[in-house]
């Protein structure tokens, strides 16, 4: 798999040069993509090639930048994917000063790729005035536009800069979900839950009112509200586990846990069983397990994972599992004596031990997930 940085070539920076020089023929294709392509670009990542591309448009564009940013936008039509966020890039580079300009922009550019991270230099700029216009964005009858006000402006936004601003107070993006909870987009719908999951890491208790406020509404918010909220159920928050079904299981429990491979090499698999006992009527149950992987310290430390979510009938439901202990970027590992934990709707309902050593198994891959 190629590095993400290879995304950005000779040949993508002329492809766009030419779109360009035929909308503005001063402009030299040659001339751009060997500006881009100077020192440090040869060992620069994709953020930095980014920002490296987007300054050389603007060393060869019109130096109005209304009139640069029609040429962006209208070349931008032809090109599609996340390579393309240099357009936006240009905008949160040399738009600052002209922000009307620059926000009609990002609102045209993000059809082709996105703006999400470039509109959040203007969010720290001024948030009231960015703010309001996102609002209208969340009202605009394209859904990336839309999305554009949802993702632009989650707080803690993967690679892109922290919005600290909302992180401690998040109301002004509440009020601007709340009305795009049951959008009829679900790529809207999904970006609004990951924004609302965001917020529950720094205040899960203006999640949870909003969830009590309108789950049972409508199919669109509770499926958008069931998303927001995995966060929480991953932890086992009481009211999180209440509000969507998973009450405190009185008359059913985990029992009879067995590890099948005590000892798991490393790319195999962690097998276990146990039994679902439930005394009573049909009950909704949230079954997970946490591993207890072994840290450099020898310490362990918890990482959890869904089984199922679903009714269980009254009497004895037996359930064999497995878990891959394989190479991803995200984990180093340790051998040594690990942990696997049942819960049923947040409650552990047992532990046991197994070993994990670091002899590859048999026809295992060692290499790591892209």
């Amino acid at each position: 798999m190629l590095p993400l940085r290879d995304l950005y070539h000779e040949r993508m920076l002329l492809e766009v040069g030419e779109a360009l020089k035929e909308l503005h023929p001063p402009f030299d294709p040659e001339r751009f993509a060997a500006s881009a392509m100077e020192e440090p670009w040869q060992g620069a990542s994709f953020k930095e090639r980014t920002r490296l591309a987007a300054e050389a448009l603007g060393r060869f564009l019109p130096p109005s930048f209304p009139e640069a940013a029609e040429l962006v936008c209208q070349a931008a039509e032809r090109f599609s994917g996340l390579e393309y966020i240099f357009f936006p890039d240009f905008v949160e580079r040399f738009g600052l000063e002209d922000r009307e300009a620059a926000m009609d922009a990002l609102a045209r550019l993000t059809r082709a790729s996105t703006s999400e991270f470039a509109v959040r230099a203007f969010l720290l700029a001024d948030p009231a005035w960015a703010m309001e216009r996102l609002g209208r964005w969340s009202r605009d009858s394209d859904e990336h536009v839309r999305r554009l006000a949802t993702e632009g402006s989650r707080p803690r936004l993967p690679w892109g800069q922290r919005l600290p601003m909302f992180v401690r107070d998040p109301q002004p993006t509440l009020a601007l979900l709340e009305p795009m909870l049951a959008d009829e987009s679900e790529y809207v719908r999904r970006s609004v839950a990951n924004h609302l999951n965001d917020i529950a890491k720094d205040h899960p208790e203006r999640v949870l009112e909003l969830a009590e406020r309108h789950l049972g509404r409508d199919a669109r918010s509770d499926w958008t509200l069931r998303h927001a909220s995995r966060t929480l159920l991953k932890q086992g928050e009481p009211q999180a586990l209440r509000l969507f079904g998973f009450a405190p299981a009185t008359e059913a429990s985990a029992r009879n846990l067995q590890v099948l491979t005590p000892v798991v090499p490393f790319g195999g698999r962690l097998e276990f069983a146990f039994e679902i006992h439930n005394s009573g009527e049909p009950v909704p149950l949230r079954l997970e397990y946490e591993i207890g992987f072994v840290k450099a310290s020898g310490r362990l430390a918890g990482k959890r994972f869904k089984l199922s979510e679903r009714a269980y009938p009254s009497g004895s439901t037996p359930v064999v599992r497995s878990h891959a202990i394989k190479p991803i970027t995200t984990r180093k590992y340790y051998p040594g004596l690990h942990s696997i934990t049942l819960l049923v709707n947040g409650e552990p309902q047992g532990e046991l031990g197994f070993e994990l050593t670091m002899e590859p198994a048999e026809g295992s891959s060692q290499e790591a997930e892209g």
